[in-house]
């Protein structure tokens, strides 16, 4: 009985909740009581948007030296730059791993800056896409110099790179560029990049390039490398039996001298080490030999034997 009351109880409240609403909808309070409950579960979101926004601002990215690396020899935008994607890295990555170790122009900067971007501008997606090897851009801009001298007469922003440098270093190899630019001279340098053996690289690329010495895979590059340095030291010896003063210039042939000599040093040392290795190899090889004739013969005693 108790229940049935409570039950009737509950559903007399149920018609007059109902009743209510009804006239709440006739003279438009429940009208506005919705649009109130509207603004105040609709309109509180973006009221905290904009306070959070007010809280955390969003961080503005500083550029360092190596993005003012990336726009200075690359000319590129460093937002469109963190925007775009290049496999698993953003462009902007990519490009500070080759720029990293860029050196400045100290001299025909303008020359220099317009033929590095000549040669970006030419090898653009490859080095989008990391198939340009990072030391064949850092030597080549790290050398710019060297690699357009004498091109003073094409005027103004007409200096480039020739293409057959790119074709030597697809012809050997950057493995083989790498080896050749260590045995030129010894890595002093932090950070791993052989500065001055990049140099003096360059300085006999360039002279290939001009001269028409060619190189294949089949043969150590070490060997043009050579002939490239003893021929740029006989034209120092050269010069200099022409000098009868001790002034800068012929100082600076004495620089070049030592220069050559010291790689040539490097290159006969490295040629010693070589031969060296050869015969030792040609040595364990011709034990082997004796080893497994040997073995090959005791075999042959048992097999009678038996």
């Amino acid at each position: 009985m108790k229940d049935f009351w409570k039950n009737e109880w509950k559903l007399f409240l149920e018609d007059l909740n109902s009743i209510k609403n009804m006239f709440l909808k006739i003279f438009g309070g429940k009208k506005d009581y919705l649009m109130l409950d509207s603004a105040s579960t609709t309109e509180e979101v973006p009221q905290n948007d904009m306070l959070e926004e007010t809280i955390t601002p969003t961080v503005q990215y500083e550029p360092d030296a190596i993005d003012h690396k990336v726009t200075a020899y690359f000319g590129e935008n460093l937002d469109e730059l963190r925007q775009n994607v290049a496999g698993e890295k953003t462009q902007h990555q990519v490009l500070r791993e080759y720029a990293q170790f860029f050196k400045p122009y100290n001299e025909s900067q303008e020359m220099c800056n317009s033929a590095f971007r000549k040669y970006y501008d030419r090898h653009a997606l490859k080095i989008a896409t990391e198939e340009l090897p990072i030391a064949q851009a850092r030597i080549i801009q790290n050398n710019v110099d060297l690699f357009i001298k004498g091109q003073e007469v094409f005027g103004e922003n007409g200096q480039f790179i020739d293409s057959r440098v790119d074709s030597i270093f697809e012809k050997v190899g950057i493995k083989e560029v790498e080896k050749a630019v260590n045995i030129l001279h010894d890595n002093a340098e932090e950070g791993g990049v052989n500065t001055q053996g990049e140099r003096l690289m360059a300085e006999v690329l360039t002279y290939m390039v001009d001269n028409g010495i060619k190189v294949d895979k089949t043969t150590d590059l070490m060997q043009p490398v050579k002939l490239v340095l003893e021929e740029k030291l006989n034209d120092v010896h050269t010069d200099l039996r022409n000098h009868d003063d001790w002034n800068d210039e012929y100082q600076a042939l004495l620089s070049q001298e030592r220069k050559y000599l010291y790689a040539l040093n490097r290159i006969e040392q490295y040629e010693t080490e070589q031969r060296i290795s050869e015969f030792e190899q040609k040595i364990s090889d011709e034990e082997k030999q004796v080893q497994e004739a040997s073995i090959n013969s005791a075999e042959e005693v048992v097999e009678q034997t038996v």
